[in-house]
Parts: C-alpha cells; sequence; structure tokens
C-alpha cells in the first residue's frame, strides 16, 4: 500500500511540473512573437500627407474717379399746396374732375349755383342803364339853365341845383359800374378753377351741399413736379462742404447752382433723376445745431398715373460736390476689423499672406477708397481671411476676377465711414466661375 500511494504521489509531482514547464514554454513563445513583432514595426517609417494651402479668393486693387458724396436724410415736399376755398356762398351743382387725377392749370373744378349772381348782375346792369339815363337828362338841364340865366331868364340857383345832380348822376353811374364789376366777378366766381397743374386730392364737398365764402375748404391741390427736397445739414459737415465748394481740397470751385444730388428710394434703387440745390438757409437753428439745405427734382407722371416722389415722404440723399480723381478701391469684403484698425489681407508674388494696416476712406458702390496701406495692383483677400496668418502660402486657383469701379459720376453711393464691425466677406462671383472651396 504505501508503494503504491508513493508511486501515485511521484507521478502527480510529475503531472503537475510538466504542466508548468508546458506554460512557461508557451509564455516563451509568445513574447519572442511580440518581440519579432515590434522590431518588424519599427523598420517601417509612417506616411505623412504633406499640408495643402488653405484656398482664398483674391481681387486686385483698382484705381478710379470717386465722387464726394455727403448722406443725408431728406423729406420730400411739395412745391405748392393750396386749398381750394369758395369765395361766394352757394349750392355746388356741379363737380368736374376725378379724386387724385392731375389737372391743368385754369381746369374747371366745381360750379356754384350761378343763378342768383346772374341776376345780381342785372339789377346792377339796370342801374347802370337809368343813371346813364338819369345823367342825359341833367347834362341836358345844365345846359339850358346855363343858357338862360346867360339871358337873364333863369335863376342861377336852378343852374347850381341842374349842375348838382348831374354831378351826383355821375357818382351813381360810378358806383354802378363798380357793382358791376363785382356782380361779374361773383357770376365768375361761381366756377373754381385750378391755379396750377397738380394733383386733385379727395372731395370734401359733394354737389347739393351749401358751401360759405371764404371758409369752406372743398380739395386741395398739389404741384409735385418738380419737387422739392429738404434735409439738415450739421455745422461740421457744412464746414466740410464749404471747402470742398471752395476748392480747397479738389482745387476747383463748385457753385451751388451746380451741386446735384440723388434720391435712394425705399426699395434701395436709386431714383433715376437728379436734382439740383436751390437754397440753403442763411441762419443754424441753435436748438439742432443745423441748417436748412433745399434741392428741387423733377418727378414726372408715371404709366402707373403715379408719381415715385410723394410729398411728405423720407427719402436717403446724396449730395455730390466732386471728384477724387486716381482713387485706390478694394472690395468691401476685404477690410478686417481688428484691435488694431481696419487690416486688409494681401497675397504677394510668392503666394504668401501679408496683413496691411490700412486708412479707410469713403464707400462707392460696395467698394472702400483705401486712402493708405495699399497700391495699384496688390492683390487683396475677400473671402478666406479667417483660414490663414500672416506668412503662410494660400492656394488663389479659384480667384473670381477683379471687381472693377463703375466711373463716376454714374450711381455713386453714400460717403460712409469704415463699419465698426466688417460685414461678413461674401465670395465674387464671376460669370463663369472656377471651381473654389468655400471659407469656413
Amino acid at each position: 500500500m504505501i508503494k503504491v500511494l508513493t508511486t501515485t504521489a511521484c507521478g502527480a509531482t510529475g503531472i503537475r511540473f510538466q504542466r508548468v514547464c508546458q506554460c512557461l514554454l508557451n509564455t516563451s513563445v509568445l513574447l519572442l512573437t511580440v518581440t519579432v513583432a515590434v522590431a518588424l514595426g519599427c523598420d517601417k517609417k509612417p506616411v505623412v500627407t504633406p499640408k495643402q494651402p488653405p484656398p482664398v479668393v483674391v481681387v486686385a486693387v483698382v484705381q478710379k474717379t470717386v465722387p464726394i458724396i455727403y448722406p443725408f436724410s431728406g423729406t420730400v415736399q411739395a412745391v405748392k399746396y393750396v386749398d381750394v376755398i369758395p369765395r361766394v356762398t352757394g349750392y355746388i351743382t356741379e363737380r368736374k374732375f376725378v379724386e387724385g387725377s392731375i389737372v391743368e392749370k385754369d381746369q374747371w373744378l366745381y360750379e356754384i349755383d350761378p343763378r342768383p349772381f346772374q341776376a345780381a348782375l342785372d339789377v346792377v346792369e339796370a342801374d347802370l342803364t337809368r343813371s346813364n339815363a338819369q345823367l342825359t337828362f341833367w347834362t341836358g338841364e345844365v345846359k339850358r339853365y346855363t343858357d338862360l340865366a346867360a339871358q337873364g331868364a333863369g335863376s342861377q340857383q336852378q343852374k347850381e341845383q341842374a349842375v348838382a345832380k348831374e354831378a351826383e348822376t355821375n357818382a351813381d353811374i360810378q358806383q354802378d359800374k363798380a357793382n358791376l364789376e363785382t356782380a361779374k366777378l361773383n357770376l365768375e366766381y361761381t366756377r373754381l378753377n385750378a391755379p396750377f397743374r397738380g394733383r386733385i386730392q379727395n372731395t370734401k364737398r359733394n354737389v347739393g351741399q351749401l358751401v360759405d365764402a371764404e371758409t369752406t375748404i372743398l380739395t386741395s391741390l398739389v404741384q409735385i413736379d418738380p419737387i422739392y427736397v429738404e434735409f439738415k445739414v450739421t455745422r461740421n459737415e457744412l464746414f466740410e462742404m464749404q471747402a470742398v465748394t471752395s476748392g480747397e481740397l479738389t482745387g476747383k470751385k463748385v457753385d451751388l447752382s451746380n451741386i446735384k444730388f440723388k434720391l435712394l428710394l425705399p426699395n434701395g434703387k436709386e431714383y433715376p433723376l437728379e436734382g439740383t440745390l436751390d437754397y440753403i438757409s442763411s441762419e443754424i437753428d441753435p436748438a439742432t445745431d443745423t441748417l436748412m439745405v433745399r434741392g428741387i427734382i423733377a418727378n414726372p407722371e408715371e404709366s402707373a398715373k403715379t408719381e415715385t416722389l410723394i410729398s411728405g415722404q423720407y427719402v436717403p440723399v446724396e449730395v455730390i460736390l466732386g471728384e477724387m480723381p486716381e482713387s485706390l478701391l478694394v472690395p468691401k469684403a476685404a477690410v478686417v476689423e481688428s484691435q488694431l484698425g481696419e487690416q486688409i489681407y494681401v497675397v504677394n508674388d510668392s503666394k504668401k499672406v501679408e496683413i496691411r494696416d490700412v486708412t479707410v476712406g469713403t464707400l462707392y458702390q460696395e467698394q472702400y477708397v483705401i486712402t493708405s496701406g495699399l497700391k495699384l495692383g496688390d492683390m487683396v483677400i475677400v473671402e478666406g481671411t479667417q483660414k490663414v496668418r500672416a506668412g503662410e502660402t494660400v492656394d488663389t486657383a479659384g480667384t473670381a476676377p477683379a471687381v472693377q469701379a463703375t466711373p463716376a459720376p454714374a450711381t455713386p453711393a453714400p460717403a460712409t465711414p469704415a463699419p465698426a464691425t466688417p460685414a461678413t466677406p461674401t465670395p465674387v462671383v464671376p460669370t463663369n466661375p472656377a471651381p473654389t472651396v468655400p471659407a469656413k
């Protein structure tokens, strides 16, 4: 029994030793495999993808003549505005116009019942006829008593009475003639005519209603072609405008009658006609520190039977005072506002980015006038400034053609300072654009 147990114990011990050895062998093989794999991996170099230059859109700086424009807020005012009021009292018998239409000068508007005034005229004419007959009688009496007095057959008193009656009758005739003129005028006043060409408003009295002389307003008539535009100018703006018109800045004097202005309509488009200034107030309003300037502009009736400009309407005004020749222009999207001021990203001949500090002038047709920091022909970035840094190489393959400025003075835009915060750059889209990578 002891032998059996000893043999079994030895056999068990051998089995356990064999398992341990097998585990050590397996571990060694695994470590060797890992070591070989790591060694093989260290011999292989990693693949590095080269960085692509960021795509941008650039345009060239252009040079054009730019008009000197001052923007103001104006109000349209009618040249003439009158209320149609009757001069005689009576009942309206006719209305001869269409409300809201254009009426010509001396066009018949209303008729007041003329019959009472015709009757009054007939009475005055009869009085004049009677007075003329009495004058004939007393003129004869004066001659007769004069002859009798000369012969000693008549009294001097009778002669003097005849002369007095003749003079009294002459006075009656003069009064009758004056009454006749008044009666004729009253009869004419029963017919109300337009004092000038203009647009008639709605009627406030209708046929059959009684109107009072010098009191009742029948309607209103407005002359709106041409039409006035009034706006306020501050003292500082006036000083700057005087410097321009005197030739101090441009070297050319400008007369008031030659100063043009343009208007912007509510839809943002420019009014197709130009106006001229015709009046500048001689004193400043102390309450607002401004003075009033007025211009006049044509306002013809259109095919829609209405005028574009309406009295009382608000309109942005652009006063054109002169021109700045050889001005450098860049698109509005090229100007970037930073803590250091206005900057523009320029791509040099080596396709690298340069950041230039610039001085921005007026805005002309969505392009800024640059007074310093750029030169003609510089390529400025208008799309993609957010993706680049100074000294970085960029890709301009998708660049659109440069936007050219329109020669002055066609449709100028108001002179406004550079924005406090730049607008989001807008890509320039050519007629047949090349594929571009949009800015992020």
